[in-house]
């Protein structure tokens, strides 16, 4: 008797035995879809809270930054000496002799 001959004795000895119990089962698969999908979904809104939290953190650091007064304008000032006596030289257009 071959390898194959003692295998199909084997078998057909444990054909009528009640084997181990399948870890397969309709309701079993259908759990764990709803908890690998539930997962996701927390996942995701997870992932969601986080982005809009380091936005918000982001715009409020930004909108709160320390902002330096502005300086003010370099202003030029005259002053007129009215204790220096001034001469005024009066041209005249006309012609001489008019």
């Amino acid at each position: 008797m071959d390898d194959d001959d003692r295998m199909r004795a084997l078998l057909a000895e444990a054909g009528g035995q009640q084997g181990p119990p399948m870890g397969i089962s309709a309701d079993g698969i259908a759990r764990r879809g709803r908890r690998i999908r539930l997962a996701r979904w927390g996942a995701a809104v997870t992932g969601g809270l986080a982005v809009a939290a380091v936005i918000t953190v982001s715009v409020a650091l930004a909108a709160n930054r320390h902002v330096e007064p502005a300086t003010p304008p370099v202003v030029v000032t005259t002053t007129v000496d009215t204790d220096t006596p001034t001469t005024t030289v009066s041209t005249s257009t006309t012609p001489p002799g008019s």
